[in-house]
Order: C-alpha cells, then sequence, then structure tokens
C-alpha cells in the first residue's frame, strides 16, 4: 500500500472518532435537558397547591342578605387556563340580577381569566336567605380547569352552611287539629314583626285545602278570598288575621292548609317564610267545643279571670260509655295558682285538667243526642313575664271513649277542639308636676299666694308592656285660672304636646305606641308648663292644676279599646314639694 493510501486511512479513523464522540456528547446534553424538563415542569404542578376556598355567615336570620367571597390563588409554578366556575345557591334563595330579583334559581356559571404562577382573585355573591329556623342553607362553588399543556382537567370544590337561626316576622297559623265534615273552623293567623326595623310591602298568600269554604274574614282580604296585604309592619307590631269557613271531607283524611308570607323586593314579591297546619276530618259521632266567658273569640285584658265552658255531645245513634275529658291549658300568661278547677281534677305536671265519670256522671253513659258541660276557671298574670312578648293563651279540649259500639271500626272514638284567646296588654299613664324642674327654670311664689302666677312644669309619662297601640291619644283640661304657657319637650321623633285655647284641652297626639315602651326601652314622656294665679276664694286650699286626664288607644293585635286616667293634679301634688300646695294670702 502506498503512503498516501495509508495516511488517507488515519485521518478517515480519527474523523470517525471524532463524529462519535459529538454524538455522545449531544446526546448526553439531551438527557440532561429531558431530566430538567421532566422535573421542572411536569412533576412540578400540584393540585393541591390551587388553593379554591368559599367562605360565608355560619348564622343568619331568614330574610338575611349573605355574602358569600369566594378567595382562588395558584401556588404551583403552571399557567391555570379554561377556569370555568359554578356557584350553587342554597335552597330557597333570592338572588339580584340587576333591577330584578329571581327566586328558586340553583346555580350559576362564569368563567375566570388565566391564572399564572402566583395570581390570586375574589369574588363575591350576594343572596338572600329563606328558610324556618334550625334550616341549614348549604353554599357550593366548584371549578374546572387545565393546567400548562397537561390534558388532563382538574376539578377544585368548596362549600359553606349557613343556619338559620331565627325569623323577622314569626308566623303561627292555628287550625283544629280534627274536625267534623261539614263543621265551621277558624284558621288563625299570628304574626308579629320582630326584625328590629319598620318591614314594608308584606303580602300573606293562603291555600286552602280541598273542601274549604271561607264566609267571614277579620280583616278581610285585598284580594279574592286568600291574599291579604300589609304595606307596613312596624318594629314589634303584631296582628291576627281571622278565617272562618266549613270544611268538609271523609273521615280520616288529613285537610292541609298553607301559607305563604311574601316580601316585595325590586318589582316583584318573593316568598320570605312558610307556614302550614293540618286538621284531620275525625269521627262525626263525638263533638266538643268550649268559649271563654261566654265567647268563642273573647278578647281578654292583663289580670281577667277566664270562665271556660266545655260542651260535648253524642252525636251518634250508640250509647256511648266510659269517655274521658281534658283540657290542656298552653301559655305563659296562665296564672296556674289561681285555678278552680271545678269538679276536674288539675294536674301541674302537665297543666291539664281531667274530668271522669266520677266528677260527671254524663261521663259514665252518653246516650244518644245527650251531652254535658265543664267548667273551669283561671286567671290571667297581672303583668307579663320579663322578657316575654307572649299575647295568647291556648286551651285545648279532648273527649274520648275507648268503648267502641259493634259496627264502628275505630277503636277509639274521640273528638278535639282548640281556643285561642287573645290578651291585651294595658299601657299606663302618670303624671307628674315639679315646682322646680330640674331642666325647666320657674317663677312666682311658693306657696301659691292671691292675685301672683307660679309657673308649674307637669310631666306626662306612658309605659306599654305589651302590644303595639295605634291612635294613642292623652289628654287634659286647664281650668279656668291656669294658663298655657307655650313650653314643651318631648322625646326624639315624638309628636309636640299641643293646646286648644277654645276648649282649654292639652292634647299629645302620639299615633302608635310602640310595644315595649317603658320596659327595655324609654319611657315616652312629654313635659309642658303651665300657670296658676289663684284668687282669694282659694285660700287655704289646694287648687286644681290639670283635670280630665286620660289616655285612649287601641290594642293593634286584639282590637280591643284601651285607655288610663290619673286623677286630677293639684298644688299640693309637687313631687319636690308635696303638700305645701295650700293658698296664702
Amino acid at each position: 500500500m502506498a503512503f498516501s493510501d495509508r495516511v488517507l486511512d488515519v485521518l478517515a479513523t480519527e474523523s470517525s472518532q471524532k463524529a462519535l464522540k459529538w454524538l455522545i456528547l449531544l446526546a448526553l446534553v439531551l438527557f440532561v435537558a429531558m431530566f430538567v424538563l421532566f422535573w421542572y415542569a411536569g412533576p412540578s404542578f400540584s393540585e393541591r397547591d390551587v388553593v379554591f376556598e368559599l367562605k360565608g355567615p355560619s348564622q343568619a336570620l331568614s330574610g338575611d342578605e349573605a355574602i358569600y367571597t369566594l378567595t382562588y390563588k395558584n401556588n404551583t409554578k403552571t399557567t391555570l387556563h379554561n377556569l370555568r366556575l359554578r356557584f350553587f345557591y342554597p335552597d330557597d334563595s333570592i338572588v339580584p340580577q340587576g333591577d330584578e330579583f329571581v327566586q328558586d334559581e340553583s346555580s350559576e356559571g362564569l368563567t375566570l381569566d388565566d391564572l399564572s404562577p402566583g395570581d390570586k382573585g375574589e369574588r363575591e355573591f350576594k343572596i338572600f336567605l329563606i328558610g324556618d329556623k334550625g334550616d341549614i342553607k348549604t353554599a357550593k362553588v366548584e371549578v374546572l380547569f387545565n393546567a400548562g399543556s397537561l390534558r388532563s382537567a382538574f376539578t377544585k370544590s368548596s362549600a359553606v352552611t349557613t343556619t338559620i337561626v331565627g325569623l323577622p316576622i314569626p308566623l303561627t297559623l292555628a287550625a283544629p287539629p280534627s274536625a267534623v265534615s261539614g263543621q265551621e273552623i277558624t284558621y288563625i293567623i299570628d304574626y308579629r314583626n320582630e326584625s328590629g326595623t319598620t318591614i314594608s310591602d308584606l303580602r300573606f298568600e293562603v291555600s286552602y285545602p280541598d273542601g274549604f269554604a271561607p264566609r267571614q274574614f277579620s280583616p278581610k282580604p285585598a284580594e279574592g278570598n286568600s291574599v291579604w296585604l300589609v304595606p307596613v309592619a312596624k318594629e314589634g307590631a303584631a296582628s291576627r288575621i281571622t278565617i272562618t269557613g266549613t270544611l268538609t271531607g271523609n273521615e280520616r283524611e288529613t285537610k292541609v292548609i298553607n301559607l305563604v308570607l311574601k316580601r316585595k323586593i325590586g318589582s316583584g314579591y318573593v316568598d320570605y317564610e312558610r307556614a302550614s297546619s293540618t286538621t284531620v276530618i275525625g269521627s262525626p259521632l263525638l263533638n266538643v267545643t268550649m268559649t271563654v266567658n261566654g265567647q268563642s273569640n273573647y278578647a281578654a285584658l292583663i289580670g281577667d279571670t277566664l270562665d271556660y265552658a266545655v260542651t260535648f255531645r253524642n252525636n251518634s245513634r250508640s250509647n256511648l260509655i266510659g269517655l274521658n275529658l281534658s283540657v290542656k291549658l298552653e301559655g305563659t300568661m296562665y296564672d296556674f295558682a289561681t285555678i278552680q278547677p271545678g269538679e276536674g281534677f288539675f294536674n301541674d305536671s302537665n297543666s291539664t285538667i281531667t274530668w271522669t265519670a266520677g266528677a260527671l256522671p254524663e261521663l259514665s253513659a252518653l246516650s244518644p243526642n245527650a251531652g254535658g258541660t265543664a267548667r273551669f276557671k283561671v286567671r290571667l298574670k297581672s303583668s307579663l313575664p320579663s322578657g316575654s312578648r307572649t299575647t295568647s293563651v291556648k286551651a285545648t279540649a279532648t273527649i274520648s271513649t275507648t268503648n267502641v259500639p259493634q259496627g264502628i271500626d275505630n277503636s277509639e272514638i274521640s273528638a278535639q277542639r282548640s281556643i285561642i284567646t287573645r290578651i291585651s296588654t294595658q299601657p299606663t299613664l302618670s303624671q307628674v308636676l315639679y315646682y322646680n324642674d330640674p331642666s325647666f327654670s320657674s317663677s312666682g311664689p311658693f306657696p301659691l299666694k292671691v292675685g301672683q302666677e307660679t309657673v308649674i312644669t307637669i310631666h306626662w309619662q306612658l309605659t306599654n308592656p305589651g302590644n303595639s297601640v295605634t291612635g294613642t291619644v292623652v289628654k287634659g283640661t286647664l281650668p279656668s285660672n291656669v294658663t298655657w304657657k307655650n313650653v314643651t319637650s318631648v322625646g326624639a321623633g315624638q309628636p309636640q304636646i299641643v293646646y286648644n285655647s277654645n276648649t282649654s284641652e292639652v292634647t299629645w297626639n302620639l299615633g302608635t305606641l310602640p310595644f315595649g315602651t317603658g320596659v327595655g326601652t324609654p319611657k315616652y314622656e312629654g313635659t309642658f308648663q303651665v300657670g296658676i294665679t289663684p284668687s282669694s276664694t282659694q285660700v287655704g286650699t289646694a287648687p286644681v292644676v290639670i283635670k280630665n286626664v286620660g289616655m285612649s288607644g287601641k290594642d293593634e293585635f286584639t282590637g280591643l279599646d284601651v285607655s288610663s286616667t290619673v286623677r286630677d293634679a293639684t298644688t299640693n301634688d309637687f313631687i319636690d314639694r308635696s303638700g305645701e300646695g295650700a293658698v296664702q294670702q
């Protein structure tokens, strides 16, 4: 082989070795790059570092606005994109949508902008929660997203629960638990605004059971025979709706009456609260009724004695034997220490009076169309218990026998009737006179002297432990030798005291006297000054300063007229100079 050929072979070998080295080096670089990409691009994403958290109130009143806040953050090193979010509303929520409000909306969907590493954000969802006391409302959010170039989609969710702890306007829908087909019954709706503020535009909608024919209402419905409108419900205001009619149906059939209280939000009404009550069509074989002080719808005053008459009757064609009669009393206003059970036995543990054949012979054997009456009395307490807003009491009478005549497919024959008695609470008016009032300047001699004027300051004070009183007016008359000084003072937001020179009357027209005035809240107080100039014929006497003072109004809950009076005030009645008011020459 020539020298030149060997040189060529050596050069070819060296070139091949260099190419091999470069290929090995390139493979090593690619391996390292793939390793770095594997560890720092792929496995670096962790779903747990994507934070979506929903927060909201743990407790709320029905009708409250609830704000749920969704906070989110990308704690990974990968950009999140295609984020699709859905917020699930609690059941029965009212959802604002622009100027409108929508109820029974189940969820809302929206998309979010891409989240780069370290990005965070926040979204709020405002709704009104509706439910009964004790209901647990759940709000939930679900988010679907993609991470970087990973093909798989990821899902995150978060939920929060809110407990309904109270109702702004507690409803009581009372229905007789049982009735005979064709019997006249009364449904009673009681409500009170306990929200702490005035509520406007309320609507009561009643759905009657099949077989009920309404015929009498108090007050009358605003629409048809089942809708009542309340434009304004003031704080603490309580009222009642009664519906009387005839209920028909088959024996043992359950009749349900439903009530929906709606509130106007925006341009429409939305459900606010609900209530329902049931009546079972019972056996027509027995009947029981009750009256209080001779009336089926008696409205009582605090401290009243309630005289109950429980009348029962056998409507069947068979003799009924071994009957038992009982009346259960419910309500904190009963003064059980005063109960007079008549021939019955009062059980203190369950507040129930029972009669057996030993007390009422008619209960041993009641022939067809025969009946009887049991009577008892109990007084109401003379004042509301501390912190109580109870303004009614309830008595439920039950008569039954397990001695069922042949041919009657029942294990027991029974009848039941309840009666609710509304209680009208009595406001109190007091009158105080000062010679030297701490807040007003006085003038004139004391003791009083003939022909010289002495200026007197008079305070009227009102307390109202119970139901709101509408049309509240306080009036008094000034004698001929007493003049109006046109100096007055009243509490914040209260109407002024005025004087009519034509009638010599001082008038304080208050309108509505809220419940609880002077009990946990300040008394209503009005102050004014008068001047008295005694004559020589009054020497040695204490002349009258103001007379015929009294308060009048109407109990908003019971509809009863209420009043309170004070005795005529003389110059001996000064709180700071008591008994020193005799006129001197």
